[in-house]
C-alpha cells in the first residue's frame, strides 16, 4: 500500500497530465463513439396521443420479454445545436447498442420513429484515426464477427417488434387501421463499415 501512495505521491504531474489528454481526446472523439446501424418511422394520421403514454407503455413491453440488463431511460435530444430546444426520447440500452424512440405529435397525427445506434469503444475510435493504417488496425483488433452482426440484429429485431407492439395494441384500442407490413420494416446501414 505505501508502495502505491509513494508512486502516485511522485507521479502525480504525468498522472494528472494523462488523465487531462484523455479527457481531451475522448471529448475530441465522443461524438463519433456511435454508429448509426438502422432507423425507421411513421405518422399515425388523424390521431392524438401522449409521448409520455407511449414510452410508459413501450418501457413496459421492451421490459417484459425477460432481456437482461436492458435499460430504459428518457432522455431530451437537441433538435439542433446545443442553445436549440429539445426533444424527450425514450433511448433503450443494451450492451453496445443504443436504441432512441421518438413519439411526439405531429400536426394531425402521431408521429413515430427510431435510431438504433452501436456504440465503438474509445480504443477503437482511436485506433481508427491512426494515420495510413488506422483502418486496417481498428478491423484486426476489431474484427466483424458473425457474434456482432447477430446481437445487432437480435437487439434490433426485438426492439422493433415491441415498438410495433405498442403501436398495434393503441391502435386496436382507437379503431385505427393497423400498419401495413411495408410500413413495419426498417431502414438499416451497414455498421461495421468503416
Amino acid at each position: 500500500m505505501n508502495d502505491i501512495i509513494y508512486f502516485i505521491t511522485n507521479n502525480a504531474m504525468e498522472i494528472i497530465s494523462i488523465l487531462i489528454v484523455f479527457l481531451i481526446l475522448k471529448f475530441v472523439f465522443g461524438k463519433q463513439l456511435k454508429t448509426h446501424h438502422s432507423n425507421w418511422n411513421t405518422l399515425i394520421d388523424n390521431f392524438e396521443y401522449s409521448s409520455k403514454e407511449f414510452y410508459q407503455r413501450l418501457a413496459v413491453e421492451l421490459k417484459s420479454h425477460g432481456i437482461t440488463k436492458i435499460r430504459t431511460e428518457k432522455v431530451h435530444l437537441n433538435e439542433g445545436g446545443v442553445m436549440s430546444s429539445s426533444r424527450l426520447y425514450l433511448r433503450v440500452t443494451w450492451r453496445d447498442y443504443q436504441y432512441d424512440i421518438c413519439g411526439a405529435p405531429f400536426g394531425k397525427g402521431f408521429f413515430i420513429s427510431w435510431w438504433m445506434l452501436y456504440k465503438s469503444s474509445f480504443g477503437q475510435i482511436l485506433i481508427s484515426n491512426i494515420p495510413f493504417i488506422g483502418g486496417w488496425l481498428a478491423k484486426k483488433l476489431y474484427p466483424v464477427t458473425y457474434y456482432r452482426s447477430d446481437t445487432a440484429s437480435m437487439f434490433m429485431s426485438y426492439a422493433q417488434q415491441s415498438v410495433l407492439k405498442v403501436i398495434d395494441d393503441i391502435t386496436k384500442d382507437t379503431g385505427l387501421r393497423a400498419l401495413s407490413e411495408a410500413d413495419k420494416k426498417p431502414l438499416l446501414n451497414d455498421i461495421f463499415k468503416r
